[in-house]
C-alpha cells in the first residue's frame, strides 16, 4: 500500500502542475470568471458526492489480491493516478474556489498545490496503513456501503460549505 501511495503522490505532483498551467493559461481571472468556475466546481463536487453515495454495490472482489513487487505497486499507483481524469478535473474545479483577484494567480496556485500535496500525502499513508489492517471489513458489502456513504457525505458537505462560503 505504501508503494502505491508513493506512486499516486508522485503522479499527483504532475497533476497539480498541469492544473496550475491550465488555470493560469485558459482564463483571465476576473471576478465573474472566478464565480462561474466556483459554481461549476460546486456542481462537480455534488455530482461526485451523489455518485459515491448511490454506489452501494460491491466494487471489488472479496478475493485477496496476489502480492505484487514493490516497483509494480509504485508503477501501478503512478499510472492509474496520472491518467485519472477525475483527479485533474477535481483540481481544476476546486482550486478556483480559493483564488483572489487581488494577488498573483501563479503564486496562489503554487501555494495551494504545495499545501494540498503536503496534506494529502500523510492522509494517504494513514489510509493505506489502516486499509491494510481493515481489509476484510472494508471489502464486505456492508463495509463498501458504509465507506461509500461516508465519502459521499464528506464530498457533499464540502460542496455545501463552498456554496455558502465566499472565500
Amino acid at each position: 500500500g505504501l508503494y502505491t501511495v508513493a506512486g499516486t503522490s508522485t503522479a499527483m505532483l504532475l497533476q497539480l502542475g498541469i492544473a496550475v498551467l491550465i488555470l493560469t493559461s485558459l482564463i483571465s481571472f476576473r471576478a465573474q470568471d472566478l464565480n462561474l468556475i466556483r459554481w461549476l466546481g460546486i456542481a462537480y463536487l455534488c455530482y461526485l458526492g451523489i455518485k459515491r453515495w448511490r454506489n452501494a454495490e460491491a466494487e471489488s472482489s472479496t478475493e485477496t489480491a496476489p502480492r505484487r513487487q514493490y516497483q509494480s505497486a509504485f508503477a501501478e499507483g503512478f499510472f492509474v493516478s496520472l491518467i485519472n481524469p477525475t483527479t485533474m478535473a477535481f483540481f481544476v474545479a476546486f482550486f478556483p474556489q480559493f483564488l483572489s483577484t487581488d494577488g498573483s494567480l501563479w503564486n496562489q496556485l503554487l501555494l495551494m498545490s504545495a499545501v494540498f500535496w503536503l496534506l494529502a500525502l500523510p492522509f494517504d499513508i494513514t489510509y493505506a496503513l489502516l486499509a491494510g489492517r481493515m481489509a476484510k471489513a472494508l471489502q464486505s458489502p456492508t463495509g463498501i456501503l458504509v465507506r461509500n456513504r461516508c465519502s459521499g457525505t464528506v464530498i457533499l458537505a464540502a460542496a455545501l460549505w463552498l456554496a455558502i462560503t465566499k472565500v
